[in-house]
């Protein structure tokens, strides 16, 4: 192991002999488009504004991604390139936690796959697998994964995405079948098996118990809250029916009314969090994020169709 990671320092350095300031700068924005800030931006607007049942799907598949990632770094313990006893030097920006596997080529490859799937044209694949390979590239750049990292990401997404592609539809219909009630326990059997894992903290993971708790509290409030929502609100992200002015007022009211409230919520659980002291962290944590996400998939909708800035069931149970 110890050769490969070798060969991965050299790899690392070979990159680095072409690094200059402005393209440093240009590959830190490209590494921020495959940070978990990135996603947990998009995730809200994709159910918000382009497709409720794709937003919560893809929802669902980058959650499980992330778990999966946390876990195995967890797992394998390995090391960052610029680590003690490897190469400090080597670091552009800082990073926390273990290496193995990379998390932006991980999410990064769930993500654009997916969405490029909705497209389902071969310019939209090779434009997602350019993506991804600008974003796995930029760690590398920067210093902070080895390439194995990278391929370790890849891997793993792939059984996400194979997951998705192979069953998802079949858990899709089984879920609207089994109803309210189905949807809402299996959103908690999920978030329940996802934080059942409590490994021990080394120093390099610190910030690990919020990584590896947090998805299964926006697992759990995703899924209780979009149940909720297509039973009751019947919330719709299209904007059909409405142009101009109307589409703005709409489109602007969504964000600020979701944003807000997703600001509000996520602050005054962390001040519940400092409050309850570091013996509640992991429960803070996980209610800090379910209550965020049941906000964010069924709170913010039903404000969204009570206030006509989209559309919802009416009041016979048809859709609007």
């Amino acid at each position: 192991m110890e050769n490969m990671l070798q060969w991965g320092l050299d790899c690392i350095r070979a990159v680095q002999n072409a690094a200059s300031p402005p393209l440093t700068v240009v590959m830190n924005i490209v590494t921020w488009f495959g940070s978990t800030w990135f996603w947990f931006t998009l995730l809200p607007l994709v159910f918000w504004y382009v497709d409720e049942k794709k937003g919560v799907r893809l929802g669902v598949a980058v959650m499980v991604s992330a778990w999966l990632n946390i876990t195995l770094k967890f797992l394998f313990n390995q090391p960052r390139p610029f680590w003690e006893g490897y190469d400090p030097r080597l670091a552009f920006i800082p990073e926390g936690l273990n290496g193995f596997p990379s998390g932006h080529a991980q999410a990064t490859l769930v993500i654009w796959i997916i969405m490029a799937s909705w497209v389902g044209k071969k310019w939209a694949y090779a434009a997602a697998a350019l993506v991804v390979l600008l974003i796995s590239f930029s760690r590398v750049y920067l210093g902070v994964h080895f390439p194995t990292d990278i391929l370790g990401g890849w891997i793993a997404g792939s059984l996400v995405l194979a997951v998705y592609f192979l069953w998802g539809d079949a858990i899709e219909r089984l879920l609207v079948r089994g109803g309210l009630r189905a949807q809402i326990i299996v959103s908690a059997a999920a978030a329940f098996i996802m934080i059942l894992y409590n490994p021990a903290v080394s120093k390099t993971m610190q910030g690990g118990v919020e990584a590896l708790v947090s998805p299964g509290g926006i697992v759990l409030g995703m899924g209780v809250g979009y149940a909720l929502s297509a039973c009751y609100t019947g919330f719709h992200s299209s904007f059909a029916g409405r142009t101009g002015a109307a589409k703005f007022l709409a489109a602007a009211g969504r964000i600020v009314i979701g944003a807000a409230g997703t600001a509000l919520f996520f602050i005054l659980l962390q001040k519940m969090k400092i409050v309850l002291g570091p013996g509640f962290n992991r429960f803070g944590i996980f209610i800090q994020f379910a209550v965020s996400a049941l906000w964010i998939y069924g709170g913010a909708p039903w404000i969204f169709v009570l206030l006509k800035l989209a559309d919802g069931k009416s009041k016979e149970g048809k859709a609007a």
